[in-house]
């Protein structure tokens, strides 16, 4: 996680990538949010420029990484993005810095993703090809089409991938402190057949303080088509909360 914050920053945006990808999506953000919102991007072992460490295969592994790293950082109000599997890894790693660390965020933003308690099966994918998993992530809009249509990103992608399917597949919700004390949103595409309406309207649940949904026109990867709306989203709604920290 290299960082370089704007140097008047009033609040740090914490925002975690979907499965297999990296801090490069956001790499336009940090103009798009402005010097008041210190934009701080997730790189997870095993992609980009990490791409020859291991990735982690469970929660635990990940946030045993993240959350000392980032509590040491969190000298803002802070509030944090998850988009897809990112929206799981940064319920929980909020969970660790404010039971761990006492860092809860002031927000939190849920995108394209189903609350902890709504995962699923398991995704079945460990007896799947390199191959066949980018194929079949891909036909279920888990995967943007062009990474499924380059043979050299397609394998790129393909071992970050498994061992994020991994972390999911082995996933157990809370069962006690499980609710966030800060307001949380919950986003979704209204194309993305994988995450609904009535899945996204789980999300409330999780907070004890206020909780939205809200839909962008576009599917699965609806942050990746249009970045300017979601991010002026996101820049209203970290300002809309920071005052009170201030």
């Amino acid at each position: 996680m290299e960082w370089d914050p704007p140097r008047d920053a009033k609040a740090v945006l914490v925002c975690l990538p979907h499965a297999g990808s990296g801090a490069f999506q956001f790499r336009t953000w940090q103009e798009r949010l402005g010097p008041d919102i210190a934009l701080l991007a997730v790189q997870l072992p095993g992609r980009e420029n990490r791409w020859r460490e291991e990735p982690a295969t469970r929660m635990a592994e990940v946030l045993d990484e993240l959350a000392p790293a980032l509590a040491a950082r969190l000298d803002l109000p802070y509030f944090v993005y998850g988009h897809s599997m990112g929206a799981l890894v940064g319920y929980e790693l909020a969970r660790v810095l404010g039971r761990e660390h006492g860092r809860w965020p002031c927000g939190f933003v849920a995108s394209a993703c189903r609350a902890p308690d709504d995962q699923g099966e398991p995704s079945g994918t460990s007896r799947l090809t390199d191959e066949e998993l980018v194929a079949e992530l891909v036909a279920e809009g888990l995967v943007p089409a062009a990474v499924g249509a380059n043979s050299r990103l397609a394998a790129a992608v393909a071992r970050p991938l498994r061992a994020d399917n991994a972390v999911c597949d082995s996933y157990t919700p809370p069962d006690e402190d499980a609710l966030l004390p800060c307001p949380l949103v919950a986003w979704r595409g209204q194309d993305d057949a994988g995450v609904t309406d009535d899945h996204i309207r789980k999300w409330p649940a999780w907070s004890a303080a206020t909780g939205t949904v809200r839909t962008f026109p576009g599917d699965h990867f609806y942050p990746l088509a249009d970045p300017h709306h979601v991010t002026a989203e996101l820049r209203a709604f970290v300002l809309g909360l920071l005052s009170p920290h201030r």
